[in-house]
């Protein structure tokens, strides 16, 4: 290994140390746990956020999970958030979970939510080195992983480890944070903010890395269209800034109603979700 590649190599160790540090260590009181675990939310987050982060992941599992069948990995699946309310809002379904993720903490979260629930097993592991037999699952779902990478290779490994363990024909639901987005743009030119790849990708250049790792893009999902810092970004002025959330509001409105008209605008989004399927070989 070169001294270049061991410092990149110490670099990505490093990274994700404090990462793992960070979930491992995190702990919240009060109520709507399974939305302040998954989000590292304040304890004092108003009810009207809390509810719509809870709409905003029903339409994520939505999304994610709509249509899939047989075998399911949660790639990053936390303290279980999306599992839960998938089988909850597929329960006629027949599906088998695998929710896997590296922190030991978020799984003992997990462990706890669903230990009721026959159809779900749970590994540690990271998405760039995942700890499955090819071709061992049906479909793929990944939320908020990929953008905690500290390289654009890190993130195209992913990419390949998903094409690895998915059989011919499965299917890849996986998001990213858009870097052409107008609020990414006030970040970047105004803020001046470092806006990097992987966190931040455009989405032509993220479209060319699922189409590289053997991915066909179905459709993509955008959300958060606020014309500026929302609450979760800056939750200790948005009560005397915008005490009415009326750009959360707005981006709800835009979220629920526009795309629908104009499937185009999810691509304008904040954050967007994008459903590929694996190439028939």
């Amino acid at each position: 290994m070169s001294k270049r590649d061991f410092r990149k190599e110490s670099g990505t160790l490093s990274a994700l140390k404090e990462e793992y540090e960070f979930w491992e260590n995190l702990h919240k009181e009060g109520d709507g746990l399974d939305l302040r675990y998954a989000r590292d939310l304040p304890d004092d987050t108003p009810e009207f956020i809390l509810d719509l982060l809870a709409r905003f992941e029903e339409d994520v599992t939505d999304f994610c999970f709509s249509g899939a069948g047989g075998r399911v990995l949660d790639a990053g699946c936390g303290n279980g958030n999306l599992l839960m309310r998938a089988i909850r809002m597929f329960p006629q379904c027949h599906m088998s979970y695998v929710g896997m993720d590296f922190s030991k903490n978020m799984l003992r979260m997990a462990a706890t939510r669903s230990a009721d629930v026959k159809n779900v097993s749970l590994s540690q592991g990271c998405i760039n080195r995942l700890p499955f037999k090819d071709e061992a699952f049906d479909q793929v779902i990944s939320s908020g992983v990929i953008t905690c990478l500290s390289s654009v290779e890190e993130a195209a490994d992913s990419l390949a480890e998903f094409h690895r363990v998915l059989a011919p024909g499965g299917t890849l639901v996986v998001d990213f944070f858009n870097q052409a987005s107008h609020f990414t743009m006030v970040r970047k030119h105004i803020l001046r903010e470092a806006i990097t790849p992987p966190e931040y990708i455009l989405p032509s250049l993220f479209r060319a890395m699922v189409e590289d790792a053997g991915f066909q893009v179905q459709a993509y999902r955008g959300f958060d269209y606020k014309p500026y810092q929302g609450y979760l970004f800056m939750s200790r002025w948005a009560g005397i800034i915008d005490p009415g959330f009326v750009q959360e509001k707005l981006s709800r409105l835009i979220e629920t109603k526009l795309v629908q008209r104009l499937p185009w605008v999810n691509l304008l989004g904040y954050r967007i979700y994008i459903r590929c399927t694996k190439a028939q070989e």
